[in-house]
Order: C-alpha cells, then sequence, then structure tokens
C-alpha cells in the first residue's frame, strides 16, 4: 500500500505544472521567492515571455519561466499564450486574384516513312 500511495504521489508531482494557466508578461519583471517586492530576486523575465501561471492572489501570481518557479506581481501577468507572431513578423496576405495556368497538349508529329528530297525516301521524325 506504501508503494502505492508513493507512486500516485510522485505521479502528482510530476503531473502538477501541467496544471498551470498559459499565460505571457505584459512588461520586464522580475520573479521573486516569496509573494513580497523585498525578497531574493530568482529571475528577470522579459516581456512578452511565455510563463506558466499556477495561482494568483494577493496580487502575486505563483508561476514557473525556463524551469524556475517564483512569484512575479498579477498586473505584470497577461492571459493566455503569446501570439504567433510578433509585430512585423506577420505572414504576407494570400493572393486572392491568382490567374491560372495553362497548359498547351504537345504539337502534332509525324514518325514514320516519307518520301522527301535529296535521296528520296528515308524514316525520320519532323
Amino acid at each position: 500500500m506504501r508503494r502505492f500511495l508513493l507512486a500516485a504521489g510522485l505521479c502528482f508531482i510530476f503531473a502538477a505544472p501541467s496544471f498551470a494557466d498559459p499565460a505571457m508578461t505584459g512588461t520586464p519583471v522580475t520573479m521573486r521567492a516569496a509573494p513580497s517586492g523585498k525578497t531574493r530576486a530568482v529571475q528577470q523575465i522579459p516581456a512578452s515571455a511565455e510563463i506558466d501561471v499556477s495561482k494568483c492572489n494577493r496580487g502575486w501570481c505563483y508561476s514557473s519561466w525556463r524551469n524556475r518557479f517564483g512569484y512575479i506581481p498579477a498586473e505584470a501577468v497577461v492571459d493566455g499564450p503569446p501570439p504567433a507572431t510578433l509585430l512585423g513578423n506577420e505572414l504576407p496576405p494570400p493572393v486572392v486574384d491568382a490567374q491560372p495556368t495553362t497548359v498547351a497538349p504537345p504539337a502534332p508529329t509525324w514518325s514514320g516513312p516519307y518520301v522527301g528530297f535529296g535521296w528520296g525516301y528515308g524514316w525520320s521524325r519532323w
């Protein structure tokens, strides 16, 4: 029974980060070790970085970025994943008025005996 509980606990521990909601930072922000502006800084997170937010409480969100966990201010969190393309990297618009391509059939040719000038008889292709 202990092994079963240990295995179930390990599965939950490894699956817990997958329960986090995708979000992004709206501004550059400092991740802190505790929900306070006076605690140790864990790392600097740039603007528009994709983060995973586990929970938010009293103006701080427990989140992770690049395998480091900590607290960031809630006003720096923007819900949802980052946009597919950044400003200036958009795809070109689709071509709407494209002309269809036409393929002409091959020109008819004759390959067989002929009676022609010069030697008179022969076998050739035109």
